[in-house]
């Protein structure tokens, strides 16, 4: 690694309750890790995206060898017959040789020893192969963060409504108790629909988690290329399974994971930077074509051809001839073109550096800013981990104070909404916290 590159910090482990973060004891949700690394590895040859930058791959790879085929030696294979309608006066000048017989099979053949297009487009081929390249082994690294990252998504939906339908089987026991205290004398009119209020207001988060397991499902699904049947064994975990799980996951994926800040210097192992570079290449070889009559041209050019009066005789007794010609072209004069031509390709050179050198900074910028993402995500996962256990000592005091009728139901549907609403944004956290330092490690050329 350059000196300009200084590990600045380690990403620290996901900080959770012991009792539901060690999945891994849990051989229930060991079977289920496998089972995500299996899909994983299945859906490597079924995703569409992989499929595309590889058939791209393949399609420069083959392009290669065409351009460079245009140097080999060249030879067209041509049969003519024709009628003339006029035979009677043309006869005795065919009989002499002066006129072309009826019938004729030529071989045409050409050699290309010197052509600027040619060999500024062949290089421009081999560049763009290299991209393709590039592309492909970028998009395979990112491949197992993208996947995950949906996954851990498709799962976080999941756990949103398990949650959900926790809190709404709470909120019903409420109710039904908010009623019988009406009817005691103990409650209130205003307790019982403040109880049904809040059964409502669960139900609806219900369905619209419901939705969204749906919606993240079908992006999974579309992403991998995988079935709906292949993730089958996942629908029907329960909260505490599902957040174990999550977790599991997000700790074995970050675990020894270093982050490296660049120190006033390029970021030169950066597969996007040296994306640019090569898009650079390529944009600069395309203006080729702007002075591309301004260079001299060099080959070899030459025919074979029999004549005859028939087909049988073009190739048992044919008039034969054989030329050969090397055919050097200089570009002398063309109103001018010649200086504005290059004065083209100069001004659009520049353009293409400009633009580039800009999109060079911002990518440089938007890495430096997702380092500064990291570490306030990191210490906001932190935060969060220590308010769902402060919510959840909260619940549980003031559900027994609610009991023993010293706290209103007011106070406890709202701690039970902070509750929720606490553990949804600490999971929403650590996925986030995952995909962006997962991202950030090949982006910036650490993996």
């Amino acid at each position: 690694m350059p000196d300009q590159l200084k590990i600045f910090w380690i990403l620290l482990l996901i900080a959770v309750d012991t009792s539901k973060l060690y999945a891994s004891e849990n051989p229930h949700l060991l079977s289920f890790e496998k089972e995500i690394e299996t899909l994983l590895e299945k859906s490597r040859s079924l995703s569409p995206d992989l499929k595309i930058v590889r058939n791209y791959r393949s399609q420069k790879n083959s392009e290669r060898f065409s351009r460079f085929s245009q140097f080999y030696p060249q030879a067209n294979f041509s049969i003519k017959k024709e009628k003339d309608f006029f035979e009677e006066r043309t006869a005795q000048f065919k009989a002499l040789g002066l006129i072309a017989q009826d019938a004729s099979w030529t071989i045409d053949y050409q050699w290309t020893l010197l052509n600027f297009g040619l060999i500024q487009s062949t290089r421009k081929t081999m560049i763009e192969s290299d991209k393709a390249q590039l592309d492909v082994e970028n998009k395979e690294k990112e491949y197992p963060v993208s996947f995950k990252t949906n996954f851990l998504n498709y799962l976080l939906a999941q756990y949103k409504k398990a949650a959900v339908e926790n809190s709404l089987k709470k909120a019903e026991a409420n109710s039904r108790e908010a009623k019988l205290g009406f009817e005691l004398g103990q409650k209130t009119k205003i307790d019982v629909l403040r109880a049904e209020a809040n059964t409502v207001s669960l139900d609806s988060k219900k369905t619209s988690f419901s939705d969204e397991v749906q919606n993240t499902k079908s992006k999974l699904l579309e992403y991998s290329g995988l079935a709906e049947n292949d993730i089958i064994s996942f629908n029907n975990l329960n909260e505490e399974d599902i957040l174990s799980l999550i977790n599991d996951i997000l700790q074995k994926s970050i675990q020894d994971s270093e982050i490296a800040f660049k120190l006033n210097s390029d970021l030169i192992l950066s597969p996007l930077i040296k994306g640019i570079g090569l898009e650079e290449k390529i944009n600069i070889l395309s203006l080729a074509s702007l002075t591309q009559k301004e260079w001299p041209d060099l080959k070899i050019q030459g025919s074979y051809n029999n004549t005859a009066e028939s087909f049988s005789k073009a190739f048992s007794k044919p008039t034969r001839t054989h030329t050969i010609a090397v055919i050097l072209t200089l570009p002398l004069f063309g109103g001018g073109s010649l200086i504005s031509s290059n004065f083209e390709s100069y001004f659009a050179k520049k353009q293409i550096q400009y633009s580039l050198a800009q999109k060079k900074l911002e990518t440089q910028n938007q890495l430096n800013n997702t380092q500064i993402k990291i570490q306030a995500l990191k210490t906001l996962v932190s935060s969060l981990s220590i308010n769902v256990s402060q919510f959840e000592e909260l619940y549980r005091l003031t559900l027994k104070s609610y009991q023993l009728g010293k706290s209103s139901l007011v106070e406890l549907l709202e701690v039970q909404d902070n509750l929720l609403e606490s553990k949804i944004n600490l999971a929403q956290s650590k996925i986030q916290f995952f995909t962006l330092s997962q991202n950030y490690l090949w982006q910036a050329g650490l993996q």
